[in-house]
């Protein structure tokens, strides 16, 4: 295929970019906005984040929120009460997500702003996929019951927007991105896609199909609200006692009662540790010695503990009217896309949720006394409004720095660095890869391209803005590249974005309405677009296919996506440890490397990232490099491309290219 000639030099770069402005702003406005914008689906993802967020329970405090009668019954084991039972602390979470939809909005417009103003790129940044989810359900844990509180982590990562900006500033980051293998990278990004997947299938924030299970841990759910049972997490002396002393209260047990074969352990503790002698009666004993303020057992909760957000089916699995109306909406979301129709993912949510709205006698709404979710008139009367002004007074201006000096808030601020790094560094240098496909010579030899710095810049002042105002780490939303596969190249399309952003604030009435069961398929669904890097794995070589395998597997099933980091680079640290090892004893025994060249074949990843790879070229026999071998795989590729497009389709890409 003929094109025009490579430009040379950024400058000419720049001056392309900027003769085509003029028509990207008006194609953009008029085409993008209605189609490819609205297809990233930005004003719902608002919802969806600050669904997650709000699991934190963010600055509601258990002992002010929740209703006196809860906090006196359960203490703090209020914050697990549903909005039926706690109403007061229902109150708090809703309007806590209320002021997280407002924060994520001009978060993301600003950041967005930022990139498209002075970096001119075509990507846009929001709160990121699976950061959020650690940053809620492993930092702060569901409801505070984390490592570090909500205020703690905001500072956590106010800091790494610094560091983030220090590092990009004075080109470390792209020097740190050779070190990282390619597999792994890959890998993590397809992780988080299944750990998303797996959040949108459960029915706190998604569509309720599978459910806890006390033997198989998941199973089958769906059901409906009466036939849901919650788990209650207990140690296995407090559920031996409070078996015990029910039943003594409950048969009206003496001493002679008790047996030594099924009350050994009571007897024990009455006799020996309490030198209680005949007569006396064990259910008086245990009011008093069990449950009572003098009780020498250590920390025997008195009750049932507060019951798991999580539900499994006693019965009448798959049968809930709300998750077959999410199912239906994915599937919209699936066949559009199938047949190409812009914004599929955008027609779903709305269909489920315009379904969802239909007020009684609908029995899958999300308004009323009929919802079968709590708080159903509460929304309803919010949904009224209709518009509202941005409100970030519950979760903007309350960061704790004086987190920073525990461990834990340094541990946070480690793992927020890892995460964030690898998932937008890898999304700039894809985008970046998109453009260059269209704009050739936008890339240099090293990958770099014109204000590489400034857009990784804009990265770390969009995580320091995120932070300020409530939200966890912003990143490049891989969304952007819808924008650019459709011929966007400039910061038009970033400065449309932030548009759509701007307008999304005002409205978080109706966007805080969507029900979770309209989001949960976008979330499975975008889960499973982020399974395409999988295929970038090179699953041919075990010793890269075994920690990607570990990631991948691990964030889902730990519910982690640091867990399932550590256990990938975990494995690769250790295969790479035995190979070098192996390779030097075989290099001593059969003489077919010298001592040189197996140090360099073992630490040639440096020797690339630091630029010294004709080091590697002179010394080590039958070195290729990989920048070889992705062109050849790339000239591959093309090739299989020109015969199997059309011959139109192919005079159209040229056409583009000149």
């Amino acid at each position: 295929m003929n094109v025009s000639p490579t430009v040379r030099g950024h400058n000419n770069v720049r001056r392309r970019c900027d003769v085509d402005c003029c028509l990207e702003l008006r194609v953009l406005t008029t085409l993008h906005l209605l189609r490819h914008l609205h297809r990233t689906s930005f004003q719902s993802f608002a919802a969806v984040n600050a669904g997650i967020l709000a699991d934190t329970g963010g600055t509601c405090v258990p002992e002010f929120d929740c209703s006196r009668e809860r906090w006196d019954a359960v203490g703090p084991g209020c914050v697990f009460d549903s909005a039926g039972t706690n109403p007061q602390w229902g109150a708090c979470i809703a309007s806590f997500k209320q002021s997280l939809i407002a924060s994520t909005c001009i978060a993301s417009m600003l950041a967005t702003l930022c990139m498209g103003i002075f970096a001119r790129m075509p990507m846009a940044l929001a709160p990121a996929m699976g950061v959020n989810a650690y940053f809620t359900y492993t930092i702060v844990g569901y409801m505070g019951t984390g490592l570090i509180s909500y205020q703690a982590a905001l500072a956590a990562a106010f800091v790494e927007g610094c560091i983030f900006i220090l590092i990009s500033a004075s080109g470390l980051r792209s020097l740190m991105v050779e070190l990282i293998p390619k597999s792994l990278m890959y890998a993590t990004a397809a992780g988080i896609g299944s750990f998303l997947a797996f959040i949108g299938l459960q029915g706190s924030q998604g569509l309720g199909v599978i459910g806890y299970d006390g033997a198989t841990l998941v199973a089958l759910a769906g059901c409906p609200p009466e036939e849901q049972g919650s788990s209650y997490m207990m140690r296995e002396v407090d559920s031996y006692w409070l078996n015990f002393c029910f039943s003594a209260w409950q048969f009206q047990d003496t001493n002679d009662t008790l047996t030594s074969y099924t009350d050994q352990y009571a007897l024990n503790y009455f006799t020996s540790v309490l030198n209680l002698t005949s007569p006396f009666n064990p259910s008086l004993v245990c009011s008093q010695y069990i449950f009572g303020s003098s009780s020498p057992v250590p920390l025997v909760q008195y009750g049932l503990p507060a019951p798991s957000a999580a539900y499994g089916c006693m019965g009448h699995s798959m049968q809930s009217l709300t998750m077959w109306l999410g199912i239906f909406g994915g599937a919209i979301m699936v066949l559009l896309m199938a047949r190409g129709v812009p914004a599929a993912i955008l027609w779903g949510i709305l269909f489920t949720t315009f379904i969802s709205w239909i007020p009684y006698p609908n029995k899958t709404t999300y308004f009323g006394d009929q919802s079968t979710l709590p708080g159903g008139a509460d929304r309803y009367s919010y949904f009224l409004k209709g518009a509202t002004v941005p409100n970030v007074g519950k979760s903007g201006g309350v960061l704790n720095f004086n987190a920073l000096s525990h461990g834990n808030t340094w541990l946070a601020l480690i793992s927020f660095l890892y995460l964030d790094f690898m998932d937008a560094t890898s999304t700039m240098y894809t985008l970046a890869g998109l453009v260059a496909e269209k704009v050739p010579g936008f890339r240099n030899e090293k990958g770099e391209w014109p204000r590489q710095i400034m857009t990784m810049c804009c990265d770390g002042f969009a995580i320091i803005i995120g932070s300020t105002l409530g939200t966890s780490p912003l990143t490049v939303f891989a969304e952007s590249t819808v924008g650019v596969k459709e011929g966007g190249r400039t910061g038009v399309v970033a400065l449309v974005v932030a548009f759509g952003f701007g307008i999304s604030m005002f409205l978080s009435p109706i966007f805080s309405s969507i029900p979770p069961y309209a989001t949960g398929p976008a979330i499975i669904f975008v889960g499973a677009l982020m399974m395409e890097h999988a295929a970038h794995v090179e699953w041919n070589d075990i010793n890269k296919a075994v920690p990607a395998f570990l990631t991948i597997l691990l964030m889902p099933l730990t519910y982690s996506i640091a867990y399932g980091i550590i256990g990938g680079m975990c494995a690769t640290l250790l295969l790479w440890l035995c190979n070098m090892i192996i390779d030097f004893v075989l290099a001593t025994v059969y003489k077919n490397m010298t001592m040189r060249q197996v140090y360099l074949d073992s630490f040639s990843h440096l020797y690339r990232a630091f630029g010294k790879e004709q080091v590697l070229v002179d010394e080590l026999p039958g070195y290729v490099s990989p920048h070889t071998l992705s062109g050849q795989k790339a000239a591959v590729e093309f090739e299989i491309t020109a015969a199997v497009k059309p011959e139109n389709m192919m005079k159209s890409e040229e056409a583009d290219l000149k």
